[in-house]
């Protein structure tokens, strides 16, 4: 009879930052890996940079938004729900993500607003987020500044 020996969960290795900020630690750790293993550390890297970069986007919206409705910039007093984030393209330049025209989906369901964020700290997240996340040009990005669900 075969049996099954329970699984431990996994937990994070923790190493010293220095592993993988030094560049000569870092090419001898990376210089044992396999392609794939390189692969997977890649992704990996990627990964943690969105989430990261998610973040901050998310604190980010949720400041400019309740700035702009402190300051009476919004046609609807109710909350701001849902942001969507237009691509912007420049002559010969990828599309990338834009500060520029943001609409802001209110909470009510049926109010919104164009909104300009550019020359705020979501300019350059975006930039950033756009080297994680190369839209498409008819890509729109909404996120949901409740609970940081991005969807595309």
């Amino acid at each position: 009879m075969h049996q099954t020996v329970p699984r431990r969960q996994e937990q994070p290795v923790l190493l010293c930052p220095a592993v993988v900020t030094d560049p000569a630690l870092l090419g001898g750790v990376l210089s044992v890996l396999s392609y794939e293993d390189l692969t997977k550390v890649g992704l990996t890297v990627d990964e943690h940079k969105m989430r990261r970069l998610q973040g901050a986007i998310v604190v980010e919206l949720r400041s400019a938004v309740t700035q702009a409705l402190e300051d009476g910039e919004t046609e609807s007093p109710t909350g701001v729900a849902q942001v969507r984030i237009h691509v912007h393209q420049l002559d010969v330049m990828p599309p990338y993500w834009s500060a520029r025209n943001l609409t802001l989906r209110h909470a009510d369901g049926i109010s919104t607003f164009c909104f300009d964020a550019s020359h705020t700290g979501l300019e350059d997240l975006l930039a950033d987020y756009t080297c994680v996340d190369q839209p498409s040009e008819q890509d729109m990005l909404t996120i949901d500044i409740r609970t940081g669900r991005f969807d595309r």
